[in-house]
Order: C-alpha cells, then sequence, then structure tokens
C-alpha cells in the first residue's frame, strides 16, 4: 500500500479546520438552556440604576442571571428551542430589571419584552424554553 506523503501546507489547512471547528464548537456549548416569557415595558424606574423599562428589545432577569446587577446593560443572545418557537430566529435583548417573583407568577430565567418575544416565538406560547449567552460588553461601550 502507498503512503501518502503529508506536507506542511496540508498539515496547517487541517490544524486551521480544526481550530475553528473547536471554537465553533465551544461558542454553541456557552449557551445556558432556560425559560423566557414576556412583559410589556414600561416606564417606571428599574432594578438597573439610570434604566427604565423601555426599549423594544429589552429584559429582566432571574436572580441568577442577575447577580445583584451585575448583568445590567449587558447584552444576551437568546435563540428559542422548543414549542411554540420560531425556527431558527434569535434575538438579542438588553438586560434592564430584575425579575419579582409572585406567589401566582414565578420568574423565568429571562423575562423578554413582548417585541423580542415576538421575534423569536408566538406570545400565545406564553413561555418557551431558550438557549441563552451574554455577549461580549454592552450598549454604553
Amino acid at each position: 500500500m502507498a503512503m501518502k506523503s503529508i506536507n506542511s501546507r496540508s498539515l496547517s489547512a487541517a490544524a486551521a479546520v480544526s481550530l475553528i471547528c473547536a471554537l465553533l464548537l465551544a461558542d454553541f456549548a456557552a449557551a445556558d438552556p432556560g425559560t423566557a416569557g414576556f412583559f410589556v415595558p414600561r416606564s417606571a424606574a428599574t432594578a438597573c440604576p439610570g434604566r427604565k423599562g423601555l426599549g423594544k428589545l429589552v429584559a429582566a432577569a432571574d436572580i441568577l442571571v442577575f447577580r445583584g446587577g451585575k448583568a445590567c446593560g449587558q447584552r444576551f443572545e437568546v435563540t428559542c428551542t422548543g414549542a411554540g418557537c420560531k425556527k431558527g430566529k434569535k434575538v438579542v435583548v438588553e438586560i434592564v430589571d430584575t425579575c419579582s417573583p409572585t406567589t401566582n407568577r414565578p420568574c423565568q430565567t429571562l423575562t423578554l419584552s413582548r417585541a423580542a418575544f415576538a421575534a423569536i416565538a408566538n406570545p400565545n406560547a406564553g413561555v418557551v424554553s431558550v438557549n441563552f449567552k451574554q455577549l461580549t460588553g454592552n450598549r454604553n461601550n
């Protein structure tokens, strides 16, 4: 059986392809699962200093994502993954508030503005499964 020699050029190309694949998989793995519902943004002050709940693509985060206010102004990419979703749709939202649970309404991982929710899911679904990941930087950068 004849052996094919491998030159450094083909080895470099193979290494580059492997690196790109690893980076893509790492990016995919960085998404966290959760749930999302929606709210109608209001003009009242929120848990994020200097921000109001206004804006088309904003969200409130549960306490684990909110991290005592560290998520304020951060952008998250949200992908709907379950029933009621618009297939393949993603939306980027800015965190402007935290969720305040009540006995009748528990918090979702992310509570999106109605416009953000409608971009990825049918609003009649109410609550959907999502994957979300924090993007680098915030809108103020």
